[in-house]
């Protein structure tokens, strides 16, 4: 009985698999909140007996204004979300929005250390990646735009529906943007309150605004922003092989949410075709003006509170 004590004090412990809390910026029947439970499940599945996540929900739980301070004091242990929406604590924020570049392309040019700096001052976060790209914003109106003189959309004093994600591309547009939730978007519409509306190229006929937009203006601009990030302290707590699950599933989630969601915005288009919202495509030239407008509204945005950052992060995001 003694030798079997004695072996039984020498045996290793096994660790307790650690655990980690999430949220999203969005309720769970949203298509960012919806696609990021694939991320969470194979984490789980993955890391069983070593690390779980446990995804609490969205606005729900934690207002959205509120949830990056949460995940910076540490209420919440990760967060996934727009990067437009952490722009209070990090302006850089904006640098996935004025990207060129994939993110399989900015993390092989290293341009991930940078992030990983900023987030680990400003948000006391560990950057994991960036998400659900492809697809991009459209304007979508009722009927056709006139054009302008140089071939670009006049939507002068339009009142369009937005976020603050796109403000400073419809600023530039020198439109009247309203920012409204997504919940509240079918009855602005529907009473008038807005005359066109700038969606995500992925979830418009899910949400019945085909009923009142019927032009979609192309090509799109900017183009999806969503992080992941986890408290840094949290993270740190973590084991080795834990850490290492989760890295390697993120990187395998920015290459998987990539091509589901680039797959889905062609979807999109056939199906809103066919429920009579067609394209209006600009001529070639306009178009690259376009696009680059809306860039250069976002660099100009972040070149306001961060202008050292637009210098450091550019060549790195934006290299064209």
């Amino acid at each position: 009985m003694t030798l079997l004590l004695l072996l039984l004090a020498a045996a290793p412990v096994a660790a307790a698999e650690q655990q980690l809390s999430v949220i999203t910026a969005w309720s769970k029947n949203i298509e960012f909140a919806e696609d990021f439970t694939r991320f969470v499940a194979d984490v789980n599945a993955a890391g069983q007996g070593v690390v779980r996540l446990k995804y609490l929900g969205g606005p729900e739980v934690i207002p959205q204004r509120q949830m990056a301070y949460a995940l910076k004091r540490g209420i919440v242990d990760m967060y996934f979300g727009a990067a437009t929406y952490t722009i209070g604590l990090a302006p850089e924020s904006d640098v996935f929005l004025g990207a060129s570049l994939t993110p399989m392309q900015a993390r092989a040019r290293g341009a991930y250390s940078a992030i990983e700096e900023i987030w680990n001052k400003k948000l006391n976060a560990h950057f994991l990646g960036w998400h659900q790209t492809g697809p991009r914003l459209h304007i979508f109106m009722r009927a056709p735009p006139a054009l302008r003189a140089d071939g670009l959309p006049e939507v002068t004093g339009l009142r369009i529906r937005t976020t603050p994600t796109y403000r400073a591309f419809l600023d530039a547009m020198k439109t009247t943007p309203i920012d409204i939730p997504s919940g509240d978007v079918y009855t602005a519409l529907e009473r008038g309150t807005v005359q066109a509306i700038a969606w995500t190229g992925t979830s418009l006929s899910t949400e019945g605004f085909q009923k009142f937009v019927k032009t979609r203006i192309d090509p799109g601009v900017l183009g999806y922003a969503m992080t992941l990030q986890a408290n840094l302290p949290r993270w740190n707590e973590l084991s080795s092989e834990a850490k290492a699950i989760i890295e390697r599933e993120a990187e395998k989630y920015e290459r998987e949410s990539r091509e589901r969601f680039t797959t889905r915005a062609e979807e999109e288009k056939r199906v809103l075709a066919a429920e009579g919202v067609n394209g209006f495509e600009l001529a070639p030239e306009a178009a690259a003006r376009y696009q680059a407008l809306a860039v250069e509204a976002v660099w100009a945005r972040m070149a306001e509170t961060a202008p050292e950052a637009v210098a450091k992060l550019r060549p790195l995001f934006d290299p064209r």
